[in-house]
């Protein structure tokens, strides 16, 4: 870990108290999702603190004598031996983790597998067929989402931030209910309960709150939030893949996951938007279904599917 030269002790000072404030039932949500969302160095900053908080959790007694030159209790909620001198703690906190680096964690699914994960932390994972999700370091709050799709339940903790990073955007959660579907170029982030931000490679946070969904990416790498039923946030874990305007080329992606296939648009349709509910089964159906609700063809070669205009009957 490393700070940017645009995190200052002021913002780092923030980002402690805010920390702290979280710890209590009448926390200020708003305030701190705004406070985050005002610069996108914020996250960052509340990011090291919050890895500060889990290393010297870790290895206060390896650390103790770093800080401070004479013993001090260590609490969990508060720990001024360490927060009082910023450079110092930062310094230690980037140097630690290589001491005690850990390899990463790969999760992955096949066609047709669905896997439940409990990771520590109070997070549990669900993950949908094809999927590869990456715990970084063995960290259970510092996910990468390397394809795929997955339903994320994680219980409310302000010590800890559960980062995913998802292509080229970085959701950030304390303690919500989503799902998160990595397609290509493009991202798409649902939310049943609480709230999150998303973040794009050195861009500005957008909120996503429950009953939202945000579309990112593509080749304009444009951002879009709409209304989502909650009830169809992770749908596929009840055997259904329900779309609203969702671009084809998601709808491929998710069609290649469950039927085993790679799936191809043709450049005349991959702009269209498709919206109806798939039944998954066992995959098979899926595209003569997509062709019948959306008005497309699909052919098969030996190399998958590939879907096309409809032809003429």
């Amino acid at each position: 870990m490393s700070a940017r030269s645009d995190i200052d002790e002021r913002m780092l000072d923030q980002a402690i108290a805010w920390q702290q404030a979280l710890a209590h039932d009448d926390a200020d949500w708003d305030g701190y999702l705004a406070w985050l969302e005002a610069d996108p160095a914020h996250a960052q900053a509340f990011d090291e603190i919050a890895l500060l908080d889990r290393v010297v959790d870790e290895r206060a007694d390896d650390l103790r004598p770093l800080i401070a030159p004479a013993p001090v209790p260590v609490r969990r909620e508060r720990r001024p031996w360490l927060y009082g001198s910023i450079a110092a703690a930062i310094a230690v906190a980037a140097a630690v983790p290589v001491l005690w680096q850990q390899p990463d964690t790969v999760y992955i699914t096949t066609t047709g597998q669905t896997r439940h994960l409990a990771l520590g932390g109070g997070t549990a994972v669900d993950l949908a067929p094809g999927t590869k999700l990456i715990a970084l370091g063995g960290d259970p709050a510092k996910l990468r989402l390397a394809q795929g799709e997955a339903y994320f339940a994680v219980e409310h903790d302000p010590n800890r931030k559960l980062s995913i990073q998802a292509g080229d955007y970085a959701v950030s959660d304390i303690g919500t209910k989503f799902g998160v579907n990595l397609a290509q170029e493009m991202v798409s982030v649902a939310v049943s309960e609480g709230n999150l931000s998303v973040t794009p490679g050195g861009g500005t946070p957008t909120r996503v709150s429950a009953g939202q969904q945000l579309m990112a990416g593509g080749a304009d790498h444009a951002t879009r939030v709409s209304t989502v039923a909650v009830r169809d946030v992770g749908s596929w874990r009840q055997g259904r893949l329900v779309y609203d305007n969702m671009p084809l080329t998601m709808v491929a992606a998710d069609l290649a996951r469950y039927s085993g296939k790679s799936v191809t648009v043709d450049r005349a349709i991959k702009d269209r938007l498709f919206s109806g509910v798939l039944t998954i089964g066992d995959g098979s159906r899926l595209f003569e279904n997509v062709s019948d609700l959306m008005g497309v063809s699909y052919e098969a070669d030996g190399h998958g599917v590939r879907l096309i205009p409809a032809r003429a009957r």
